[in-house]
């Protein structure tokens, strides 16, 4: 170990039970520094953060400040680490404030009341995270992207010198995730070490000073941005095929999916399948169903989505409307002449707000026994609701009406193998 490090992990297992999640990783991060942990769906990068900050038993040296981790008590490591999980249980109706102001009772000397720099510490927290406004909400009235921005704020108001944020950015809209990443970069610059797991790439390269690619529990690069996301590494590790460009106005490395081939006729009765997402939820499933040979459309999407880059990629049709602005009635004219040629419509599920719930809409006049919902596991529809209800009540009438739910890929393509009409069984 050289230098100043805040964390130094040596040898590193963990899991949970009996299964081994994290195999022999060594990693050590400096104060002053923003790291992203990436790596592919059950690569280990969640498990890893949750042993740096013992949420989960682990084997090995894990030092902070050079002190055996095992040896701080509880109130010492809330004192030092700050952990913003994915998601957290509501079961108590507190107030937006109430739920930050816990974050200083590790502060506190025991039956202690908080002292008027504790307020002043957490409302500075609800500012920076755009949630002052909303204080003396119950937090069980909040959407998902509220919600996580109240976890943000909690442990902003920690005030440790380590930040672990898991997936920070999973539930936020554009501006959002644009505010909380650039606050981290932010407190990195002042001296703080933050460390992120992210699952999108382009969002780490662009706000991480470091990344850390973790396959099967296992480290296999660990540099700056742009030598960790080249082409041949993301093919290794995430099975893609990318183009690396640089961004015009960071000068950041930035990845653009390329089309897959998979070097085989497809039948001429395969169905056609019209993915309905945005916000990149349609990038991975895109790609999935494209190597598996379905005839795919895409649906509405802004041209500086992910999902559009990848429809364009892919070659599969969809309809481009320009960002951040309303959709034109022709393109939701478009949009419902495909329900009647789709024999499946698959909703991957991504954030609605104002603006593109009137695609949410459209969707209930479809016919809902050709409707997949694909509902990632340990999400609900709440999270993805960011107009006030309505979103969440559609999603759940299209379930209730007959669409089929499924959190997984597999799940989808069983659900297509046995779609009514033209749909015929279809397998590589």
């Amino acid at each position: 170990m050289t230098g100043r490090q805040c964390i130094n992990a040596e040898n590193l297992h963990a899991g949970y039970g009996m299964q081994e999640i994290v195999k022999s990783i060594s990693c050590s991060f400096a104060p002053g520094t923003f790291t992203g942990i990436i790596g592919p769906n059950g690569s280990g990068k969640t498990t890893l953060l949750r042993a740096f900050s013992r949420v989960i038993p682990a084997s090995g040296i894990l030092e902070l400040n050079g002190k055996e981790i095992g040896d701080y008590t509880p109130a010492e490591l809330g004192m030092a680490v700050g952990f913003v999980p994915q998601d957290e249980e509501r079961p108590f109706s507190y107030t937006v404030l109430q739920v930050v102001l816990m974050a200083r009772y590790a502060r506190t000397s025991r039956f202690s009341a908080l002292a008027p720099a504790d307020y002043a510490r957490c409302h500075t927290a609800l500012e920076e995270t755009g949630l002052t406004h909303l204080k003396d909400r119950s937090i069980r009235a909040l959407s998902g992207g509220e919600w996580q921005r109240v976890l943000i704020a909690r442990a902003l108001a920690q005030e440790t010198q380590v930040l672990l944020l898991d997936e920070p950015t999973s539930h936020l809209d554009l501006t959002h995730q644009s505010e909380v990443l650039s606050l981290m970069r932010n407190l990195a610059g002042s001296g703080s070490t933050i460390i992120g797991v992210f699952h999108d790439l382009n969002l780490a390269a662009l706000f991480c000073d470091r990344l850390i690619m973790i396959r099967n529990g296992q480290v296999v690069a660990d540099d700056i941005p742009s030598h960790v996301l080249t082409p041949e590494k993301i093919r290794e590790v995430y099975g893609a095929d990318v183009i690396t460009s640089v961004h015009p106005a960071t000068g950041r490395t930035f990845l653009m999916p390329l089309a897959v081939t998979t070097g085989r006729i497809a039948p001429d009765n395969i169905p056609n399948v019209l993915v309905i997402s945005g916000g990149g939820s349609g990038t991975d499933l895109l790609h999935f169903l494209s190597r598996k040979g379905f005839s795919l459309t895409a649906g509405i999407l802004a041209t500086t989505d992910t999902d559009y880059l990848t429809a364009k990629a892919l070659e599969i049709p969809c309809i481009p409307i320009l960002p951040f602005s309303q959709i034109p009635a022709h393109s939701l004219k478009k949009m419902r002449s495909l329900f009647s040629r789709a024999d499946r419509i698959i909703l991957s599920m991504h954030p609605v707000g104002t603006g593109n719930l009137p695609v949410l809409i459209a969707l209930r006049e479809a016919d809902p026994a050709r409707i997949i919902v694909h509902l990632p596991e340990g999400r609900d529809f709440p999270s993805y609701d960011f107009a006030k209800g309505v979103a969440a009540a559609h999603f759940q009438d299209l379930c209730a009406a007959g669409a089929h739910c499924t959190g997984s890929f597999n799940g989808i393509l069983g659900l297509l193998d046995t779609a009514p009409n033209k749909i015929q069984q279809f397998s590589e």
